[in-house]
């Protein structure tokens, strides 16, 4: 017979009220009685068993429980949605809550992927350390865990910990300053194995359910994901509530599933960084979808931008005359990509967070195309592929390897046409990629 929540306080000795570790058994008080916790400024001592509220969020804690938590960014709820169920009962603002944080409120930072894999280290740096961490998922605006705190760990002390490391490293990452996440967040003592079953199933299930992805295991910001290579980028779930964020920030489907159809639309109409702002449209690529030849630049210039294909203009003209070298044409046996697919103002670099934007979309192209050898054309693609600041001219000469594939790097056309004595310099680069080819047909 599953326990009611407040027999399941009654047993851990919760009731009638909560107790500081190490503090004598307080007075007797109504059950109904939840006393407020410590402020961490006048007291050091950490809440170990009890209930205890800050004025919103209930909080149970019990020596040796296990313990679901959510944890969200400071964006995620709005003071006013939080006002207005401030009178509903726990149950339904649990709920309401639920449902608001899956529709993709707020910014989303989590769904960068070099701002997941931040949270994700959080989160398994100590474990097995400090705690069990049982399954954990970092969705778009917030994060589930499931753990268990070792001897000697209070949670508060573990969830300081990770929510504090991971918004130095974030705001580190994007520049940024200011609170990154809500205050509070949310816990519960699991009761049973059957509601540790189901709460640990909802972790995992969690990102299908939200739209993000069709398995479990292809969601690659969760404790279930099964590595096959890919790296997706997260996406903000599609929903219905206008109110809840701008159609910008909605998503379209996974794209480590997409064929070539859904994958260009997509990419011709993204919006996951802000550069679709000030282009015309995104660039896919052009060229055979069976190539053995990629050839990958930086991003979208003017020309681009506005006819919708990559290396087009002067640029362009020398890159089929370095293709012709090579006795190939653009569209036969070759296909030309961007590591990024928007055109960024004034063709500046791009900035991390819009190449990790893209990225999961050239590599999905690279998985349909399965080239046999890449060619980096530029510093910015050669380092981004590579993740590397090695200058350009230390990457030229020999075969590096990227997913698998070897990856020759070169000058891009448009700094040729700019120096051009580099031009002997990019022909050993294109003897080097011709006799890697030759090599692998051999």
């Amino acid at each position: 017979m599953t326990l009611s929540r407040e027999d399941c306080h009654r047993e851990l000795g919760l009731l009638p009220v909560w107790r500081l570790k190490g503090a004598a058994p307080a007075s007797p008080a109504r059950e109904t009685d939840v006393a407020p916790a410590p402020s961490p400024a006048s007291s050091r001592a950490h809440l170990s068993q009890g209930i205890h509220t800050r004025g919103y969020l209930p909080h149970t804690k019990a020596e040796g429980a296990t313990y679901f938590v959510t944890f969200r960014l400071a964006d995620s709820l709005p003071a006013a949605v939080l006002e207005s169920w401030a009178e509903a009962p726990e149950t339904e603002r649990a709920r309401n809550t639920e449902r608001y944080l899956d529709q993709g409120a707020g910014e989303c930072l989590l769904t960068r992927p070099e701002v997941a894999e931040i949270v994700q280290r959080a989160l398994t740096n100590h474990a097995d350390s400090r705690y069990t961490l049982h399954e954990y998922v970092v969705m778009p605006n917030h994060v589930h865990l499931l753990l268990t705190p070792l001897a000697n760990h209070a949670l508060s002390e573990i969830l300081h910990s990770v929510k504090s490391w991971a918004a130095h490293k974030i705001n580190d990452l994007l520049g940024r300053t200011g609170t990154l996440w809500q205050h509070e967040s949310f816990d519960r003592v699991v009761r049973d194995d059957d509601e540790m079953q189901a709460l640990a199933a909802y972790v995992r299930r969690n990102p299908v359910k939200a739209g993000l992805c069709a398995e479990e295991t292809a969601f690659r910001w969760g404790s279930c994901w099964k590595d096959a290579g890919e790296t997706p980028a997260l996406q903000v779930p599609p929903h219905d509530a206008d109110t809840v964020a701008p159609a910008s920030r909605r998503p379209v489907a996974d794209v480590s599933v997409m064929d070539w159809d859904t994958l260009r639309a997509t990419i011709k109409s993204c919006t996951l960084c802000d550069l679709h702002k000030t282009r015309t449209q995104g660039v896919p690529g052009v060229g055979d979808i069976h190539a053995d030849w990629l050839f990958i630049g930086e991003a979208p210039g003017a020309d681009e931008d506005r006819q919708g294909e990559p290396f087009v203009g002067q640029a362009g003209k020398l890159l089929d005359a370095m293709l012709g070298a090579l006795r190939l044409k653009r569209g036969e046996n070759v296909y030309i990509a961007n590591v990024l697919k928007s055109r960024p103002p004034g063709n500046r670099d791009p900035r991390p967070e819009e190449v990790a934007a893209c990225l999961p979309y050239l590599e999905r192209q690279i998985d349909l195309i399965q080239p046999k050898i890449i060619v980096a054309v530029g510093r910015i693609a050669a380092q981004n592929l590579l993740r590397t600041d090695t200058p350009i001219g230390k990457l030229r000469g020999r075969v590096h390897q990227y997913r698998g594939l070897p990856l020759v790097v070169t000058y891009h056309p448009a700094y040729l046409l700019r120096s051009p004595a580099d031009k002997a310099k990019a022909w050993e680069d294109l003897v080097l990629a011709a006799g890697t080819m030759k090599n692998l047909r051999a």
